[in-house]
């Protein structure tokens, strides 16, 4: 199933991605969608080779002409901004979520009143923001090639989403409905820090996974990934172009396809596969490679996730006992303080960081089929060896 899924997910991205390249005939999506019909029809009838993957291909390419039309029609009109008061709703709710956000952010540094930037470390991991951080750390952690731990994405998200489902359980809650328990406080969570779309991307992860143990199916990361792909790019087929979309998908499904094909030493292969998923789009968008991020990562992710645990413990606790409270972020600092020392000593080594001209598309996908071609040949090396 998950194959038959990833096949769909890349049909429809090869469509959307080809559409465009053509924006000039965003017009034409009335033909595609009935030329997408057609070769289903027919294609399903005749048991043609290939006819799901040009159906889907053109469903892509007439949904993003057909989003496209929408937008520059909206783009002329925009109805809804003369609305003022749904513009004056909108304020309110981001103003009320701004309030718990700022209050959730002083129950996080509570112990750390002496100690400013480890506070602003803590707080900026937890909840994604930089603005509180000095111009040198945001260079050191640029430079060796860790600064996505300051985006909000699934390293978050998963890990707040695992911490709560631990909180359930600590409740009494069956272990089979202690995921779908814990939703609430994760989309919560999400809209806290203002709904960023890496946070939004990867909740819709979150839910797939921690819902499949209600219908008596046990969570899996590629079907996750999948899901929350054909979410995003049926409802926002621009999102194509979006460079960090691209790079979240890119690294969240190279990390479900080691999930999924390595046994052993998987902090290692993780590792690796994320930063040579993302490697074409940060040397292709940033004109950056760097290879020291696979060491600094290596070391960086685990103490990421064991902050994120412990400052949502350690606001959890705050609303009965600021002294715990105090403890556990004192803890959550002890990581994040590791992380800047990792940081900075990876930043020091000769080569972390290489500047390179900006990647052709041509180069990145040349990348990506090495990295295709070196999958093939250890699933095949893997496959005799275990006959």
């Amino acid at each position: 199933m998950n194959g038959s899924l990833l096949y769909v997910c890349g049909a429809l991205a090869a469509g959307e991605y080809a559409a465009s390249l053509a924006p000039q005939f965003s017009g034409t999506w009335p033909a595609l969608a009935a030329a997408a019909a057609l070769t289903a029809l027919f294609g399903y009838g005749l048991s043609a080779r290939g006819w799901r993957f040009a159906a889907v291909f053109l469903a892509g390419a007439a949904l993003y002409f057909s989003a496209a039309t929408a937008d520059e029609k909206l783009y002329f009109e925009k109805p809804w901004l003369r609305n003022r008061r749904l513009a004056r709703a909108e304020e309110s709710t981001g103003a009320r979520w701004g309030a718990a956000r700022n209050e959730l952010a002083r129950r996080a540094a509570i112990g750390l009143e002496r100690d400013a930037e480890t506070a602003a470390l803590n707080r900026a991991i937890l909840f994604g923001g930089r603005s509180g951080l000095p111009r040198r750390m945001k260079r050191v952690f640029e430079e060796s090639g860790t600064m996505h731990v300051f985006a909000v994405s699934g390293l978050h998200v998963m890990a707040v989403a695992q911490t709560l489902v631990w909180m359930t359980a600590l409740l009494a809650v069956p272990r089979r409905f202690a995921g779908a328990a814990a939703l609430p406080a994760v989309w919560g969570y999400v809209f806290l820090i203002g709904c960023r779309p890496s946070a939004v991307r990867a909740a819709l992860m979150a839910t797939t996974y921690l819902l499949a143990p209600v219908f008596w199916r046990r969570g899996n990361l590629l079907r996750s990934w999948g899901v929350a792909f054909l979410a995003v790019h049926l409802a926002r087929p621009g999102m194509i172009n979006d460079t960090g979309s691209a790079m979240s998908f890119l690294v969240m499904l190279a990390i479900g396809l080691v999930c999924e094909n390595v046994s052993g030493a998987k902090a290692l292969w993780v590792t690796a596969a994320a930063w040579a998923a993302g490697a074409p789009v940060a040397a292709h968008v940033f004109g950056r490679i760097t290879p020291g991020g696979i060491l600094a990562n290596l070391l960086m992710l685990a103490a990421a996730g064991c902050s994120v645990t412990t400052g949502v413990f350690g606001i959890a606790a705050s609303f009965f006992s600021e002294h715990l409270a105090a403890h556990l972020n004192n803890l959550s600092a002890l990581f994040t303080k590791a992380m800047l020392a990792t940081a900075q000593s990876v930043a020091i080594i000769p080569g972390a960081t290489i500047s390179v001209p900006n990647w052709s598309l041509p180069q990145c996908a040349a990348w990506y089929a090495a990295l295709a071609l070196a999958a093939f040949l250890y699933r095949s090396v893997r496959s005799r060896t275990a006959i």
